[in-house]
């Protein structure tokens, strides 16, 4: 059986993918009563209010708390983690070091999921142990797979992926945001600057994922003296680049503060 501590949003999208690959013997954890009756609505799975009973009932147990309750968790379920459980910490900044001082476990996974992963277009990267080999990697990459892709890297780079892919969604949320309110002021209604705007950036994405460089579409969009060239010659002016180099740089800085406990 695989368990969740914590029941929030990125753990019902895995949930939500698990059940599409048919991984259903899940048991979830979540003080909030209402929380723990939709999620069982939902999904059919089991809900406890207690994290002790995911980890006496799991052998396979998924972390999906946020890094500010983690000490709690933690002194709450070490004395039940035995060598035989496996667990995967989906909270950001937290260390594998960190995880192996207070778990008796060397069965730890470190992941980065995102919020893509609630349509099941995730991006997820993971690290773990040296010492850590065997079936249980390949059900953790299946669970990650289930809720888009996957990528192994070692540990040093989780702050960047951090920044790059975790806080990601909310940054390209926040130029799509802008770009719909320039888009009503110019005098088109909200649903349709919406519409223009999202399904824009679907296009681009997809574009991009055929393996086109953000250079190359740049330069096919972007004729002389045309309109693209006068936007994009104000973004230049404006430093974009620089900003959205700021911005992960403090994302990744802040990823570096959570994780200092290991």
């Amino acid at each position: 059986m695989i368990g969740f501590i914590g029941g929030g949003n990125m753990a019902e999208a895995l949930i939500k993918g698990m059940m599409s690959e048919g991984m259903k013997d899940v048991l979830v954890s979540e003080p909030r009563e209402e929380r723990r009756q939709e999620l069982h609505r939902t999904y059919g799975i089991k809900v406890t209010q207690s994290n002790l009973d995911v980890v006496s009932g799991c052998n396979l147990i998924i972390l999906a708390v946020k890094p500010q309750m983690m000490d709690a968790v933690l002194a709450e379920i070490a004395g039940a983690v035995d060598e035989q459980k496996t667990v995967v910490s989906i909270a950001a900044g937290i260390t594998l070091s960190y995880l192996q001082a207070k778990l008796r476990t060397r069965k730890i996974v470190r992941v980065m999921p995102n919020t893509p992963s609630l349509v099941q277009e995730g991006m997820s990267a993971y690290s773990l142990c040296e010492c850590f080999s065997g079936p249980e990697v390949n059900m953790v990459r299946s669970i990650l797979m289930s809720v888009g892709r996957v990528i192994a890297l070692p540990e040093k780079f989780m702050d960047a992926v951090t920044a790059l892919s975790g806080s990601g969604p909310a940054f390209i949320a926040l130029f799509i945001e802008g770009m719909i309110e320039s888009g009503e002021r110019l005098g088109l209604s909200s649903s349709d600057a919406s519409e223009l705007a999202v399904q824009t950036l679907l296009g681009t994405a997809r574009l991009l994922d055929t393996g086109m460089t953000p250079e190359a579409l740049r330069k096919m969009v972007t004729s002389p003296g045309g309109t693209t060239e006068a936007g994009l010659k104000v973004f230049q002016e404006r430093g974009l680049k620089g900003i959205v180099d700021e911005a992960l740089r403090s994302a990744h800085r802040r990823a570096g503060e959570l994780g200092r406990k290991g």
